[in-house]
C-alpha cells in the first residue's frame, strides 16, 4: 500500500494541507489459555512492531516533506484490540478532515469497497474518505 499512497500523494492540493497523520492500526489479539490469558504479539515485541511500521511509513513521510516542508507530519502505530474503531475514533478526536484508505481485492465496482476496513470506515468515520485501490 505504500507505493499506492506514494502515487496518490501527487494528486493532493498541498496548499490546503496543514497537517498529515500517517497512522497504522495493528491488531492485538487475546487468547484464553488453560490458566491465564495471553496476547499476540507479546508486550516485549510492541517496540519492534512500532519501529517496523514507522520504517515502512518513512518513504511516505519523505515524499510529503519533499513536496511541502511546511506541512506538520504525525506518524504512529496504534497497537489496539480493535483497529477499525480506534482509527475512526482517532479521526474524530483529532478532527481529521480527509482519511485516505488503501484497499485491495476484487476489480470493478464490487472491488471499490472490498476491504472490511474500508466498509467499516464508510459507515463510521466522521470525516471525508478517499479510498484508493491497487490496479
Amino acid at each position: 500500500s505504500v507505493n499506492l499512497f506514494k502515487k496518490d500523494i501527487k494528486n493532493v492540493n498541498w496548499k490546503e494541507v496543514e497537517e498529515v497523520h500517517f497512522i497504522h492500526g495493528f491488531q492485538l489479539q487475546f487468547y484464553a489459555d488453560t490458566f491465564y490469558f495471553t496476547s499476540y504479539p507479546p508486550d516485549d515485541q510492541h517496540g519492534d512492531i512500532e519501529s517496523s511500521v514507522l520504517e515502512v511509513l518513512e518513504p511516505l513521510i519523505m515524499e510529503v516533506k519533499e513536496i511541502d516542508t511546511r506541512v506538520k507530519i504525525i506518524s504512529k502505530c496504534m497497537l489496539v484490540s480493535f483497529p477499525k474503531e480506534s482509527l475512526a475514533n482517532y479521526a474524530r478526536d483529532n478532527q481529521i478532515y480527509t482519511m485516505v484508505i488503501g484497499t485491495r481485492g476484487k476489480h470493478g465496482i464490487s472491488g471499490l469497497f472490498s476491504s472490511s476496513f474500508a466498509e467499516y470506515m464508510i459507515r463510521h468515520a466522521s470525516c471525508e474518505l478517499r479510498i484508493i485501490r491497487e490496479s
